[in-house]
């Protein structure tokens, strides 16, 4: 299999930066004109939190909001961007670690924002309190399902049971980890694919990281040789193109074994380590070709079923 190289955080393409620009701008459009529109119309809001206590809103407080959370979310990209750099020039450090660092910034990035804006309308935390207490039974029952995912994605990044560059396995899906995000973890196959699955599913499922605590793995195959041969040349014979094939490791050593004796066929299996599992198709088909050669040169014989059809007149 292709050794895939993975692109740690690397910006995406203008047409996506407009996509997420104007997406932004959208939601800060919304949530300064609902501001407004509360404000502007306090008593609709006080028939459905008599206990809250709105604060005067004028366009400076607005403008001054929008300076801070603007300055905010600067700087906390001015450090992401650097600690990527850093990592974009030592490959060999571990990029999870980095990853889950940037993740956590920004999140404390957007919160310190959001607290400074409220700050600057004048929203106390009490006042916060009474409009979440108020809305906590709606978001129990209605977001559930987004807040256990983000929940599962914070612990995915501290944790780290999976990270990005991955090879995984998880329900019946099978591919590289590209992205970490707030409800779900981004799969690519290797059909070049892009498949989403809750951070929840991750938790709580059997996953298999491939390439977990290391790259390396194993192959294992069978060939058949038929009785008439010497099964200690067969032996030798493919030991030898274990040892001699590129990607296989010595140490682990491969295990030879006569596994079967089946009804036209002596079948053995070969069980070998490899360094990258990212190369297991090449070099599983590097190896069954040296076999194939090995044993046609010695001129032992790979026999097949054969089937006798008798025709009646």
């Amino acid at each position: 299999m292709k050794e895939k190289h993975v692109v740690f955080l690397k910006p995406d393409s203008r047409a996506r930066k407009i996509f997420n620009f104007l997406v932004h701008v959208g939601i800060w459009g919304v949530v300064i004109f609902s501001m407004l529109y509360t404000w502007k119309y306090p008593e609709m809001v006080k028939r459905i939190f008599p206990e809250l206590d709105l604060p005067k809103v004028s366009l400076a407080n607005i403008l001054q909001a929008l300076i801070f959370v603007s300055l905010v979310l600067y700087v906390f990209r001015f450090f992401k961007r650097m600690i990527i750099r850093w990592v974009d020039k030592h490959p060999q450090e571990d990029k999870s670690v980095f990853y889950s660092l940037v993740k956590l910034i920004g999140y404390i990035g957007w919160i310190i924002a959001l607290w400074g804006m409220l700050s600057f309308f004048g929203l106390k935390l009490q006042n916060l309190a009474i409009v979440l207490g108020a809305l906590s039974v709606g978001v129990g029952f209605g977001m559930q399902n987004i807040i256990n995912n983000f929940v599962s994605g914070l612990l995915l990044l501290f944790e780290r049971p999976i990270a990005v560059g991955d090879w995984i396995q998880v329900d019946g899906q099978e591919g590289v980890v590209k992205n970490i995000r707030i409800r779900a973890t981004e799969l690519e196959t290797f059909d070049k694919s892009s498949v989403l699955i809750p951070n929840s599913s991750i938790l709580s499922g059997n996953v298999l990281n491939i390439t977990k605590p290391n790259k390396s793995g194993r192959i294992v195959f069978r060939v058949g040789v038929s009785y008439d041969s010497d099964m200690n040349k067969v032996h030798q014979i493919l030991k030898d193109c274990v040892q001699k094939t590129d990607g296989v490791l010595q140490s682990p050593a491969a295990m030879i074994l006569m596994n079967d004796f089946a009804d036209s066929a002596v079948v053995f299996e070969i069980r070998a380590y490899i360094k990258d599992v990212n190369n297991t198709l090449s070099v599983r088909s590097a190896l069954m070709f040296a076999v194939w050669n090995a044993l046609q040169e010695n001129g032992i014989e790979i026999p097949f079923p054969q089937q006798v059809v008798h025709m009646k007149k």
